[in-house]
């Protein structure tokens, strides 16, 4: 099927997407105040699952029965929200959201290195290699060379979001292997199954109900936001643009989110980044228009 000409509609929805995910970040801190890591995990991931499950429902689609499929949407949901979905979190409580969300924008360039190993259509070339020496060196700068001489605990956190990247990577290679589903209910799946997998680890590790009647209406609204917004309402827009318009035009909101985030972190919470922050942000971009240009 051939794909529209994307106009001024879809370079706005684009925008809006990068506009929001980036905002998650900056949401993920206010959280963060009265949730733990988890607790925001199973929050945002029950809440979307619910809108995207009544979507798909009101569109006729009905839930996979195949034994096999179910087990692959169980694991997609493992590295596609609820793995990701505490890292990020955990990550953040001792990293800025901006530079978080630069160490997400890495994602793209894990993709290239999975891709080569676990695919035999999506090799490493001259290119790509190059765009993923320019990645990592990026991640570097981002890091800082001081981390290394202050122990595991200051790397530990950066090593999570970079974990929670790998994650998102690791469950772009194994969609394609879902067979027979429509888009639609097949996000709203995994995120059912992400719920499964999230909300009984809160409740284990975590007190969600106790931390829900005890936090302070920021905290809350930050979390209902996650949920609707960032993971419910964009993962629709996502899909519509995919339909509309192709992967490769939706793939370009990694562009956007790191800068949105840079931005909020610094008007929302007051974050200061350096000038290594902004050289590795442009490395790490640099790379990843590199790695999706043309030979």
């Amino acid at each position: 099927m051939s794909m529209i000409r994307p106009g001024f509609q879809a370079y706005s929805l684009l925008i809006l997407q990068g506009a929001i995910w980036g905002s998650s970040f900056q949401a993920i801190k206010y959280a963060l105040e009265d949730f733990g890591p988890m607790t925001i995990a199973a929050g945002r991931i029950v809440l979307a699952a619910v809108i995207l499950m009544i979507y798909a429902w009101s569109r006729g689609n009905a839930l996979p029965k195949h034994l096999p499929t179910i087990a692959l949407l169980f694991v997609i949901g493992l590295f596609n929200c609820a793995l990701p979905f505490f890292l990020i979190p955990w990550g953040e409580q001792d990293v800025a959201s901006g530079r978080a969300a630069i160490f997400m924008a890495s994602g793209p360039l894990i993709t290239l290195v999975l891709a080569h190993f676990f695919t035999s259509d999506e090799r490493i070339n001259g290119r790509k290699a190059i765009a993923f020496a320019l990645g990592f060196i990026g991640v570097l700068f981002v890091i800082g060379i001081g981390a290394f001489g202050n122990g595991i605990g200051t790397l530990l956190p950066q090593l999570a979001l970079i974990m929670a990247a790998t994650s998102y990577a690791i469950s772009g290679l194994l969609v394609k292997r879902v067979k027979g589903m429509s888009n639609t209910m097949m996000s709203a799946s995994v995120l059912l199954a992400g719920s499964l997998i999230t909300l009984p680890s809160a409740v284990l590790w975590e007190t969600p109900l106790i931390s829900l009647t005890e936090a302070s209406s920021t905290a809350v609204l930050a979390l209902v936001y996650l949920g609707l917004f960032p993971t419910g309402l964009m993962f629709l827009v996502r899909f519509y643009l995919i339909n509309k318009y192709g992967y490769t035009f939706v793939s370009q909101v990694g562009y956007l989110v790191p800068l949105f985030s840079v931005f909020f972190g610094a008007m929302l919470l007051g974050e200061q980044l350096t000038l290594s922050v902004f050289i590795g942000l442009g490395l790490i971009l640099g790379g990843i228009f590199i790695s999706r240009s043309k030979a």
